[in-house]
């Protein structure tokens, strides 16, 4: 049960670089009271044996525990062996299948429930066709607003079938951007009404089908702050909770990547995220880097650093988000 009062923790979604966490791994998690676990395809050669472990350690936790994985289809997918294949999302599009889609998501959907997993971090909602080399390639259904509002409705209606957490991405959009944010922070030469008009459209279509988050990317658009959106509280507390009024937790694109570096030191950006709305901080596969950055997060939090209403909201939040894991 948690306390009126959250750790800070809470609000940490971490991973871990061996294969399988070790105990001093799975202790510090539990002792800080971390928030959830990320998976990448390390995690994922043995889905038998992951259902193991993860039971086991799920068992053990005193507080619920978001444990994520990126299941989308096409070359993103964790899991592969002894798995339910998925296209790329641009593959069903051009299929013009929708119903296989939807039949192929809901025996993942299945499998990943079975496993453990309770967010898969879909749909991708970026509007964009297909270039090699761009960071989306295939991971997007389509530049167009009204494909990509059909598709990703109806993958939040499938996970939602099976007792699974969703999360639009990649907020405030990514398919007019260059620059990968896994190397680069990625720019974007839009205006507020360019986005306004054309990409959050996708956005309010998934918030519409009930989408449970929305993850905010490691985006540079000069025209609109100067900051990039992930430490921006004009994109995410202006736009995404205030006009499109989204009433779910916010949760970081990795911050680990090296997009985020030019946002500031990793500390710092963890605080700043925070500060700026995001209600859920997700790092990648370096639990050290992950210990510094809650380290001065932690710190902050003790200090009064941030304010009550927004420690409020965003425990409000991640509760609503929790809420939903339950309920299955």
């Amino acid at each position: 049960m948690e306390t009126t009062r959250p750790y800070p923790g809470r609000f940490f979604i971490a991973s871990f670089p061996e294969p399988l966490p070790s105990d001093r791994t799975l202790r510090y998690i539990l002792d800080n009271r971390l928030g959830g676990l990320i998976l990448f395809a390390d995690h994922c050669h043995d889905p038998h044996g992951l259902k193991s472990w993860l039971g086991d350690f799920l068992a053990t936790a005193p507080d619920p525990l978001i444990v994520a994985v990126d299941q989308e289809g096409g070359r993103v997918c964790r899991f592969r062996k002894s798995f339910p294949s998925l296209e790329s999302p641009r593959q069903y599009r051009v299929a013009g299948d929708p119903d296989r889609y939807q039949s192929d998501l809901a025996l993942v959907c299945e499998r990943l429930k079975a496993i453990g997993i309770n967010l898969n971090l879909v749909p991708t909602v970026d509007l964009f066709d297909s270039a090699p080399g761009h960071v989306l390639d295939e991971r997007a259904f389509s530049d167009d607003p009204e494909v990509v509002a059909r598709f990703s409705q109806a993958t939040v209606e499938v996970h939602h079938r099976f007792g699974l957490a969703t999360c639009a991405k990649h907020f405030p959009g990514l398919g007019r951007s260059a620059g990968d944010p896994h190397m680069v922070l990625s720019t974007a030469d839009l205006t507020e009404e360019d986005f306004q008009r054309i990409e959050l459209v996708p956005f309010r279509a998934a918030m519409e089908a009930g989408v449970d988050t929305v993850m905010v990317t490691h985006l540079s658009v000069p025209k609109v702050d100067d900051v990039p959106a992930v430490i921006s509280t004009k994109m995410i507390t202006g736009w995404l909770k205030g006009l499109l009024a989204f009433p779910g937790p916010v949760i970081t694109d990795d911050l680990l990547m090296r997009g985020a570096q030019e946002a500031g030191p990793l500390p710092l950006t963890a605080v700043n995220s925070f500060k700026a709305g995001a209600d859920l901080l997700l790092f990648g596969r370096d639990l050290e880097k992950t210990r510094r950055a809650y380290d001065a997060f932690a710190l902050s939090w003790e200090s009064g650093e941030f304010t009550p209403a927004r420690m409020t909201d965003a425990q409000s939040r991640v509760r609503r988000l929790l809420k939903r894991i339950a309920a299955g």
